[in-house]
């Protein structure tokens, strides 16, 4: 007979210190803040330039206009850039998301004046030339057709679009035709128009020297400068009560449940509670959720509640991903694990497990320098100050069972809640979809 040896206690999580930092707004109107973490001889590099979509051919007009950003400039080609930052050691690559526009850079601490200034010479003259465009919208035709496939996508959309209308604005992946129809002449405009320093915010975190990268910064970057008057601050609006819509698509052999509801903002008194409350619920392997509908009925391949932001609001998320047959089972299931975050709160062991699951990720995500770069960024696009990872990891600690029991009361009433449903809705009742 064979004994299982148990697993020692877990230690406590130290904290992560916060680190040297230097936060300076430029002239331009360019937010820097670099941050020394000195684990390796290495830099990383993050921008975040705000864009808005308001109408989808623009989300489709940026979309080109991130892949082809660090395609050449007129001094160089984007064979002259690529091998000057190989021979630094380094990399740069630009992305989109619905509301930014993004680049990330890496390599060797000394090759920061490289990366910057590679950045600085493409933010101010990239030259969006019209056979760079035309292989990056060609390239984006062929992407878009396979991710415009994709049920996650098409759950996504669909439940935008019964919440808020059509919303542009937060459209990731953009529509097909629209990317066909581009021009590099409106590339170019778009450039000129929305890529400025005014609400953008640079983040250089390594083994470097907070005020020295933050001058290194100033200067590669000196000539990029807005033009005119910035696009006023886009809101989103008021979110609708729909209930649950079923969206039915013919033979689907996999149903995607999306329901969401208003949460506290992040700076708000009760948001740590409140975050508390969301892992016990749904927010880590352990969660109710995942064990009531994943792991005890076996109903869903994957289900999860997550904080999204909607523009300037903040949404919890419930997620299930499931098989056609099971979709009404995981929704009454998702309705009762929701009524009984009311009627048995969690406990002080739950909510102790959720705490040390938060600070320990926190942790790990701090733990290296790409993660303290991905974090501070993330957060000051959240309109946060880099302090506030510690500062919320104090909040967590002060969180009493009762703080986190009245948050699930107030926020886990199954009838607040809206979304769809979408697969193959037909043998679905509006008994089933009922919260």
């Amino acid at each position: 007979m064979t004994r299982t040896a148990l697993l020692p206690p877990v230690g406590p999580v130290p904290e992560p210190a916060p680190p040297p930092t230097a936060d300076v707004r430029l002239p331009s109107g360019l937010r820097v803040v670099a941050l020394r973490h000195a684990s390796v001889p290495m830099a990383e590099l993050r921008l975040a330039v705000p864009l808005d979509a308001d109408g989808f051919r623009t989300a489709a007009v940026h979309e080109l206009l991130a892949a082809t950003l660090l395609r050449g400039t007129p001094r160089h080609d984007q064979e002259t850039i690529a091998d000057g930052l190989a021979r630094a050691g380094a990399l740069l690559s630009a992305s989109r998301s619905s509301r930014w526009l993004g680049v990330s850079g890496s390599g060797p601490a000394a090759a920061l004046p490289t990366l910057l200034g590679v950045l600085g010479e493409c933010l101010v003259g990239a030259r969006h030339a019209d056979p760079a465009v035309r292989a990056a919208r060609e390239r984006a035709v062929r992407q878009v057709a396979t991710a415009r496939r994709q049920p996650h996508l098409l759950a996504t959309e669909a439940l935008t679009g019964r919440l808020y209308g059509p919303l542009p604005r937060m459209t990731d992946v953009p529509h097909r035709a629209d990317l066909a129809a581009v021009t590099a002449e409106e590339v170019r405009a778009a450039h000129r128009d929305a890529v400025r320093p005014d609400r953008a915010v640079l983040v250089l975190v390594g083994d470097l020297d907070p005020g020295q990268a933050v001058g290194l910064a100033a200067r590669a970057l000196g000539e990029w400068r807005p033009a005119g008057t910035p696009p006023p601050l886009p809101h989103t609006p008021r979110i609708r009560r729909p209930g649950v819509t079923r969206i039915h698509r013919p033979g689907a052999a996999q149903s995607q449940i999306r329901l969401v509801r208003p949460a506290l903002g992040r700076d708000h008194p009760g948001f740590a509670a409140l975050t508390l409350a969301n892992i016990v619920f749904g927010g880590y392997f352990s969660s109710r959720l995942v064990a009531d509908v994943r792991e005890r009925h076996g109903l869903a391949y994957r289900c999860e509640s997550a904080f999204h932001d909607h523009l300037d609001q903040l949404v919890i998320a419930l997620e299930a991903d499931t098989a056609t047959e099971s979709a009404a089972g995981t929704l009454r299931r998702m309705r009762h694990v929701l009524r009984g975050m009311a009627e048995r709160p969690p406990s002080a062991a739950e909510t102790e497990a959720a705490r040390r699951y938060v600070t320990g990720m926190t942790a790990l995500a701090t733990s290296s320098q790409q993660g303290w770069a991905s974090c501070l960024l993330l957060s000051l696009t959240l309109g946060q100050e880099p302090d506030r990872i510690g500062r919320f990891l104090d909040e967590l600690a002060t969180v009493t069972p009762a703080d986190v029991a009245a948050a699930a009361a107030r926020f886990y009433d199954p009838t607040d809640y809206h979304g769809v449903v979408l697969g193959d809705t037909a043998h679905l009742t509006e008994t089933d979809t009922a919260l």
